[in-house]
C-alpha cells in the first residue's frame, strides 16, 4: 500500500509572499478591546468601592471589640484599685507581707489637723480664686 512519490515537475520557491499591510483588522480589534474596557469600567469602580466598604466595616468591628476589651480591663482595674485602697486590705498587707505590727497604746499620739507643722488652716486655698 505504499506509494512512491513522483517527482514534481513544478518547482516551488520558498520565498515569502509579500502582502500589503492592512490596518483595518488591527483597528477593529482595538475598538473591541476599548469597548470592553469602557463597558467594564463601572463594574471595576463598583468592586473597588465594595472592597473599601468591607475593609472599613472590618476595621470598625475590630475597633469595637478593642473598645469592649479596654472597657472591661478598665472596670477590672478600678475594682482591683478600690480593693487595694480599702483600709482592711492595706492593714492585712501591712501585717502579712510587710510584717508590721500595731504600736502599743502608749506610743500612739493623736494630732489635730491644725497642729501639724506646715499645715494650712482649714478653708479655701489662697491660690484658688473664690467661686
Amino acid at each position: 500500500m505504499s506509494r512512491t512519490a513522483t517527482h514534481s515537475v513544478r518547482r516551488w520557491r520558498n520565498s515569502s509572499v509579500h502582502r500589503e499591510v492592512d490596518n483595518t483588522h488591527a483597528r477593529r480589534v482595538w475598538r473591541v478591546v476599548l469597548g470592553v474596557a469602557i463597558a467594564l469600567a463601572p463594574f471595576a469602580v463598583y468592586l473597588l468601592q465594595t472592597m473599601s466598604y468591607v475593609q472599613t466595616s472590618y476595621a470598625i468591628e475590630h475597633l469595637r471589640a478593642e473598645e469592649a476589651r479596654l472597657v472591661e480591663a478598665d472596670r477590672r482595674y478600678r475594682v482591683e484599685r478600690a480593693m487595694l485602697e480599702s483600709l482592711p486590705a492595706v492593714e492585712a498587707r501591712a501585717s502579712g507581707e510587710l510584717v508590721l505590727e500595731h504600736p502599743p497604746a502608749s506610743h500612739v499620739v493623736v494630732v489635730a489637723h491644725g497642729e501639724l507643722p506646715g499645715a494650712a488652716p482649714p478653708g479655701p486655698s489662697p491660690s484658688l480664686p473664690p467661686r
